[in-house]
């Protein structure tokens, strides 16, 4: 009886632990767009690489201003951004997956991120408030969050395109 009581433990951790060891992640590639014939830059391309938890297929809450690659080189504050756009890797997520991008409370998508990542191809949206387009300011912390997804280890990858001001 002990025995089994013993084995119970250790199972018990070990699957404990092995969610752990397999939580979702997201990473960052940023780079800025320069206009030929004023060397002015003109937009920000930020990819992010999102890979869901092994165990529980979801995507971890990230705030995108204070990640390595982008706070340690580039300020969004100031920036707009303008468009999202998103395409699956290997695996690939589930098909209509949903995302968010959340400053000060409000969903800078505007809900065009429900259904925007597909498990088969490339999507896009521009961003703004539900019912219309327009570019969004930057004036703090912006979070992605992605949801709906039921595939382990899933890879999703997303496009930020950001603007400078004029």
């Amino acid at each position: 009886m002990k025995t089994i009581r013993n084995l119970l433990v250790i199972i018990f951790i070990l699957l404990i632990a092995s969610s752990t060891w397999a939580a979702g992640t997201v990473t960052a590639t940023a780079n800025k767009i320069v206009n030929p014939y004023s060397a002015r830059p003109e937009y920000l391309r930020i990819l992010l690489t999102c890979t869901a938890d092994a165990g529980l297929n979801t995507y971890p809450a990230t705030i995108i201003n204070e990640m390595t690659n982008i706070i340690n080189v580039y300020n969004l504050v100031g920036l707009e951004l303008y468009l999202v756009g998103a395409y699956p890797g290997s695996p690939a997520p589930t098909d209509a997956t949903d995302s968010t991008i959340m400053q000060d409370g409000i969903d800078l998508l505007g809900g065009k991120g429900t259904d925007l990542i597909d498990n088969t191809g490339h999507t896009q949206t521009l961003v703004g408030p539900s019912g219309s387009y327009a570019p969004q300011p930057v004036t703090g912390k912006l979070t992605l969050n992605i949801s709906n997804n039921a595939v382990g280890s899933a890879v999703t990858y997303l496009i930020l395109m950001f603007r400078y001001p004029n």
